[in-house]
């Protein structure tokens, strides 16, 4: 309508033509992200929250004392099953490298190892005065970079010496000399000032190769007991531990599984409950570090309480910075424990009314703990003035690290020659070894992916269709499994008669950053290819609306992102958040090849990012895919543990993965049908080059060859091209 017809109808000489509109809304089919909001999350937590109740339950029918005993037994068997066991010991090699004498004490620093050539880096604190020998105390750091050398830390110490105790203070890995990321030519460390990043880093790994980092650092507190005991000065019947915040979780840890820590104070240490999980709208979620985690203690109903109870009938105190709900929660399932074995009284808490922090009021609570258990008098009233000896002087190496020092092995080093020690397999050499081999592995695979099929209806959602030019989307959604979703687009070529070929489009971006007006999913739709792009769970549109709780550096905060808080979750039950994304893919092969309007034949299944992994997987599971198109994807799990460090989440880690086998051989489960896989990313994400991926993909390359399909497996150093959809 121009100007002049506008004023003639608003004069009321002319009418105006009617505006076409829409079907209401309200006829739309209802949409599962209204009925599932915050889907993935509140999916996991719901599964755990009835796990808890269930444990709830059992903790609740305890009646007696010998119930209540049996149950720590399980406690302790299972966490010792979940920390993968101790390796047998071996000579501690103890060096006392420095002595410092004091009014009243001295000082001592120290090394030993824990197991060959792994050094740990230690002071230990000697009274001078009154007669031994002395009650022992190890006392494990918490996260700070100094650790023993902390000022507060070292104000415990010296109260406890003063006291008539016999104190070790040690570097767990990450921290003080064994830190990883310092420099001490710079001063400056790679990775911020807290620990956690030097844990998570190495720990995540570990999982990989069926170890742990919690093993790693309990042994090096069991190790630090059997040190205290090979000194003169100490009464081996009177062994304590103490540590506060990393340090306190620790305390808890060593302290169910050595019986000779005969008493023990939890310093802000993790004393509460991990379930049931509260997950409030926009709330920051996060993981605590990898090494505070136990998998799978949800399906044994091991939370810390029940980790805190299994220290009884020994004395226990635990200190938190103010009562809360969660902390007197845990305090009462605690409490109860020690009534049923007769021993209220060697159990208490206290409170610090102060920040997260080694306090004064906490340094003599803990002094107090052990003076009356271990002297059968009170602690002093007040602390003195103390003055910290500067870093230097208390360390063991002549820099201040064991890296740089080379004094002997890190973390790394040991995961370095973990991974090499894997042997190399060899390819099936004919179609007998062939089928064994890919019926070995894919049972493998469905192993640890924790994998089950599909027992349910898709229940496809239709929810509107979008014209464009020469081509429509059809915006839909369809069930993985009850609670789980799946939002689709499907691309279909306007004028389409038949069967046509299909692709499944799988991005970690998701659907709509290749689903765009321009972008590539259009182009393969305008050609005449029947396009299905979705978002697997956690993807896209089903992505939490959450931030981490831990705002990282950048190179470390895949460690504490949302994804690897999920990854956790699902580790909790002994399920793999990676396999309920390729059970996603394999559904989406379900809806595609349930279309009318799809010859199966013709179907391909591209993968980009972490969704490459996810393809991967699936087409090793799924016979139905004939072909297969993965980009940007991990090279390999083997290449994380040649580095110390790596930008890939823990949400495509498999635990135990390298104990049965690694990607290529995952690729190799595909031959026979036709596989690409194109830039292939290092640990850091950045691509490798054609000799790096040759050497790695060996064997997948030997398999197809010994198969005579040489020509359907494909290294290409470059990025996705629509021409490989005609191979």
């Amino acid at each position: 309508m121009n100007r002049r017809q506008f004023g003639l109808a608003m004069a009321g000489l002319t009418t105006v033509p009617p505006v076409p509109v829409q079907a209401p809304a309200a006829l739309r089919e209802p949409s599962y992200g209204e009925q599932y909001p915050d889907m993935l999350l509140s999916h996991l937590a719901g599964k755990l929250n009835r796990l808890s109740e269930k444990w709830d339950a059992a903790r609740a029918a305890i009646r007696s004392a010998a119930e209540m005993e049996n149950r720590n037994r399980f406690v302790r068997r299972k966490f010792l099953e979940m920390i993968h066991g101790f390796p047998p010991r071996t000579p501690l090699h103890p060096k006392t490298v420095r002595r410092l004498e004091r009014d009243g004490y001295r000082v001592e620093n120290v090394i030993f190892e824990s197991r060959p050539g792994f050094p740990v880096t230690g002071n230990l604190y000697l009274p001078t005065a009154g007669p031994g020998p002395y009650p022992g105390i190890i006392s494990p750091c918490g996260h700070y970079p100094l650790a023993r050398m902390q000022p507060d830390y070292q104000f415990v110490y010296l109260n406890l010496v003063r006291a008539g105790f016999v104190v070790l203070a040690y570097d767990p890995i990450g921290q003080g000399e064994r830190r990883q990321y310092w420099n001490p030519q710079s001063g400056q460390t790679e990775s911020g000032l807290s620990a956690i990043y030097e844990h998570s880093m190495p720990g995540q790994v570990l999982l990989l190769l069926g170890e742990d980092l919690t093993h790693y650092r309990i042994w090096d507190g069991i190790r630090a007991i059997d040190y205290l005991e090979t000194r003169p000065e100490v009464d081996p019947r009177r062994i304590g531990c103490a540590g506060h915040s990393g340090g306190g979780t620790l305390t808890l840890f060593i302290t169910p599984l050595d019986e000779r820590v005969r008493c023990a104070v939890v310093n802000e240490g993790g004393t509460g409950r991990l379930w049931p999980l509260r997950i409030r709208p926009e709330s920051r979620i996060g993981p605590s570090d990898v090494e505070q985690n136990l998998f799978p203690a949800a399906v044994h109903g091991i939370d810390r309480a029940d980790l805190h109870a299994a220290i009884a009938p020994r004395p226990l105190l635990a200190l938190i910075e103010d009562f809360n709900p969660n902390f007197n929660e845990a305090a009462r399932q605690i409490q109860t424990c020690y009534r049923l074995l007769g021993v209220p009284d060697r159990f208490a808490t206290g409170e610090a009314t102060d920040p997260h922090a080694w306090t004064v009021k906490l340094r003599l609570a803990t002094t107090d703990w052990f003076s009356r258990w271990f002297y059968n008098r009170p602690g002093p009233e007040r602390e003195p003035e103390f003055e910290p000896e500067p870093p230097d002087n208390l360390y063991c190496t002549p820099n201040g690290s064991v890296r740089y020092s080379r004094q002997g092995e890190t973390v790394f080093s040991l995961i370095v020659k973990k991974g090499e020690s894997i042997p190399a397999r060899r390819a099936p050499r004919d179609t007998r070894e062939l089928e064994s081999f890919r019926s070995e592995l894919t049972g493998e695979i469905a192993r640890l992916l924790r994998f089950r099929p599909a027992e349910h209806p898709l229940g496809v959602r239709r929810l509107v269709t979008t014209p464009r030019k020469g081509y429509s989307i059809e915006k839909l959604e369809f069930l993985s499994e009850p609670g789980i979703y799946i939002p689709a687009w499907v691309f279909v070529p306007e004028g389409a008669r038949g069967r046509l070929p299909a692709i499944l489009w799988v991005n970690d971006a998701g659907k709509q950053a290749d689903g765009m007006e321009f972008g590539p999913l259009e182009a393969l739709a305008r050609k005449g290819r029947l396009v299905v792009a979705v978002d697997v769970r956690g993807i896209g549109d089903t992505r939490p609306p959450h931030t981490p709780s831990i705002d990282s550096p950048a190179g470390f905060a895949h460690l504490f992102s949302v994804e690897t808080a999920m990854t956790y979750m699902a580790w909790f039950m002994d399920e793999s958040l990676l396999g309920m994304r390729v059970r996603d893919v394999m559904r989406s092969v379900d809806y595609v090849l349930s279309r009318p309007d799809v010859d199966p034949p013709a179907l391909r299944v591209v993968g980009k990012g972490r969704g490459a992994l996810w393809a991967l997987y699936a087409a090793a599971l799924d016979p139905r895919i004939p072909a297969l198109i993965c980009e940007g994807g991990l090279i390999s799990y083997r290449s994380l543990t040649r580095t110390d460090r790596y930008l890939h989440s823990s949400d495509v880690f498999v635990r135990d993965v390298l104990k049965s086998f690694d990607l290529p051989q995952v690729a190799a489960a595909v031959c026979g049908r036709r596989l690409a896989l194109l830039s292939l990313s290092d640990p850091m994400g950045r691509p490798v080059d054609a000799e790096t991926a040759r050497e790695a993909y060996r064997f997948t390359t030997e398999t197809f060859s010994n198969a005579g399909a040489a020509a359907r497996f494909r290294l290409l150093p470059d990025g996705f091209d629509t021409a490989l959809l005609e191979v």
